[in-house]
């Protein structure tokens, strides 16, 4: 009996002593205050950039508590918010976090409208009774599909009080034209202004193939292109406008406006005015241009005469009125351009080839109408076909030959029709120009992406 009672104590003693150790496992599996660790707990939004419209998921991971003893609730929501489900899943967290399993709950919404917005807290049910996740304050923009494309100007140096930009004659004003809410820039296009140096300084946005997805967007004004522009005559004027045609995040193309942007070009201070007799010479950034021409007669290469002008602009006559591969007025034109150090012009498109694309396009045209009237219909068709094909040829390949283009015998280029009251710059003979209107004895011309006007009698026009 004493033995018995012996072994039925030992047996207690072990009972007690496996009874502790669980007690010990189980609470080493938890932390030391559960409670405060579930009143700890918050919801993440698991999305870059939320929009109206679409789903929204918000999640939290619960360590310890399995799928089976969680119960999570959304009782209440705001008005502009629609509940689209509650998710939970077992969670297994790292290695480093702890042992056993949790709960992973997702809860997805869809926001109604944009602006600023965060949900009631939800309801967490546990054993250990009711705890409060709260959600955080999140920013819901407008659907993408819906969002409208901005452009936005940004002048270097700001603004003055009144809105209107001050500068002075031949000082640089550069600004850049920036886009927000858009796919990509499709294309960007501007005039040069009259009685200005326009550069194109920087393009920055090249054009993308398809919409943006989510995760492209962004809700802040990007630069598409930098411009620099230098006014060469006093007086009131608008910043040049530069034309933007975006892709919308939903795909359709839309072309955005330029705002209306008051520049105030006063006299700039500079030297005493010339001697009498003297013409004033413009102004160091108009003269930039003409740098290059300089440079060639300072290191003694030739610098032109009125007899070379004369030269060159028949030789671009020549050059025009021949077919192409069978003249030599295009080699000996670019040799003489060589000799001078001029920029000349590419190769030309000739008027013969045009006539001849417009001749491939009536000969079928008018076999076409025999073709009709002899109801052979299907070869009607194939030379209607060619005929639309060869016009279509002949409207493009003469576009290139719409500009007028003129030699210049040397003088001046004024930034406006006065020769008396403009300051010039200097125009060495045998410069080629395109010109771009008339306005009475005065041609209005193109030189080295520089605009201004000469008068008639200063170039050989091309015939």
């Amino acid at each position: 009996m004493e033995e018995h009672a012996e072994r039925r104590a030992v047996g207690r003693r072990r009972g007690l002593l496996t009874l502790l150790l669980l007690l010990f496992a189980g609470a080493g599996a938890f932390p030391a205050s559960h409670a405060a660790y579930l009143s700890s707990l918050s919801f993440k939004c698991q999305e870059g950039y939320i929009f109206s419209s679409s789903n929204t998921v918000f999640s939290v991971d619960i360590a310890y508590l399995p799928p089976e003893d969680v119960s999570v609730y959304l009782n209440s929501i705001p008005n502009n918010v629609e509940l689209v489900s509650i998710k939970k899943v077992t969670y297994i967290p790292p290695s480093s976090a702890g042992q056993g399993y949790g709960t992973h709950v997702e809860i997805t919404v869809r926001f109604a409208s944009p602006g600023s917005v965060k949900l009631f807290s939800a309801d967490l049910e546990t054993k250990e009774g009711f705890f409060k996740i709260p959600f955080p304050t999140v920013r819901v923009w407008a659907n993408m599909q819906i969002l409208k494309p901005e452009l936005d100007v940004s002048v270097a140096g700001g603004w003055k009080q009144d809105g209107v930009i001050s500068a002075t004659v031949g000082s640089h004003i550069t600004y850049t034209v920036r886009v927000k809410y858009a796919s990509s820039v499709r294309a960007i296009s501007y005039e040069i202004p009259e009685n200005s140096v326009f550069i194109e300084k920087e393009r920055l946005l090249d054009a993308g193939d398809s919409p943006a997805q989510a995760a492209d967007f962004s809700p802040d004004f990007r630069a598409a292109a930098r411009y620099d522009w230098q006014p060469l005559a006093a007086g009131e004027f608008e910043l040049p406008p530069v034309s933007l045609v975006v892709l919308s995040y939903s795909g359709n193309l839309m072309s955005l406006p330029f705002p209306s942007i008051k520049v105030h070009v006063g006299e700039k201070e500079g030297p005493p005015a010339a001697e009498a007799g003297e013409m004033p010479r413009l102004p160091p950034v108009f003269g930039d241009s003409f740098a290059e021409s300089r440079e060639d007669a300072a290191s003694g290469m030739p610098e032109g005469s009125l007899a070379d002008a004369e030269l060159l602009a028949a030789l671009y006559g020549d050059e025009l009125s021949a077919f192409p591969f069978f003249d030599s007025a295009v080699g000996e034109r670019m040799a003489l351009e060589r000799r001078l150090g001029r920029n000349g012009l590419p190769p030309l498109r000739r008027r013969p080839m045009l006539l001849l694309l417009v001749l491939f396009s009536v000969v079928p045209a008018v076999s076409a109408v025999i073709l009709i009237m002899l109801k052979f219909f299907a070869r009607a068709a194939f030379s209607i076909v060619v005929a639309v094909l060869m016009a279509v040829s002949a409207l493009v390949y003469g576009s290139g030959l719409s500009r007028q283009i003129a030699v210049s015998k040397g003088g001046t280029l004024y930034p406006i029709p006065e020769s008396g009251l403009s300051q010039g710059g200097d125009l060495p003979p045998a410069s080629v120009l395109y010109v771009l209107k008339q306005a009475g004895d005065w041609y209005y011309v193109s030189f080295n992406d520089t605009n201004g006007w000469i008068p008639s009698d200063s170039v050989i026009l091309v015939r």
